[in-house]
């Protein structure tokens, strides 16, 4: 802290008041901050810029462990559900179309896998198909 801050002793940061008054008072701690925004008030502008970077890294750091979390449960959910191949018949029920239609446009349907003369097709191929087509 600088100018007209200082230290209790207890490695607790004091704030100078901003009238004239020499007392000096603890320097909120951001959860305090968070449930009592008037707590500000007693703050100078340096010790402003501090702790509103040290809420910055802190809101960076969450956010970086909430995308390592989404990550690793979008991995997880791979793992756990291994692809597996479709009839034209299940195609056609999830897609709402007639399996004939299924059959007829199956080349140009991009999840398809070739497996000898009966043509399959990919269920998590599907899946991002129906997910990139949605609302087209």
């Amino acid at each position: 802290m600088r100018n007209g801050t200082g230290d209790d002793g207890n490695g607790i940061p004091r704030a100078r008041r901003r009238s004239s008054e020499a007392s000096l008072y603890a320097v909120p701690q951001l959860e305090e901050l968070a449930a009592d925004p008037n707590k500000a008030g007693v703050l100078d502008a340096h010790t402003t810029e501090l702790l509103e970077t040290r809420a910055i890294v802190a809101l960076d750091v969450l956010r970086k462990r909430k995308m390592s979390l989404a990550a690793q449960t979008a991995f997880a959910e791979k793992v756990r559900k291994p692809d597996r191949l479709l009839t034209a018949k299940e195609v056609a029920k999830r897609l709402g179309f007639s399996v004939d239609w299924v059959y007829k446009n199956h080349r140009a349907l991009p999840f398809r896998v070739r497996l000898g003369t009966v043509p399959r097709f990919s269920e998590k191929g599907l899946e991002k198909y129906i997910r990139e087509h949605q609302g087209s």
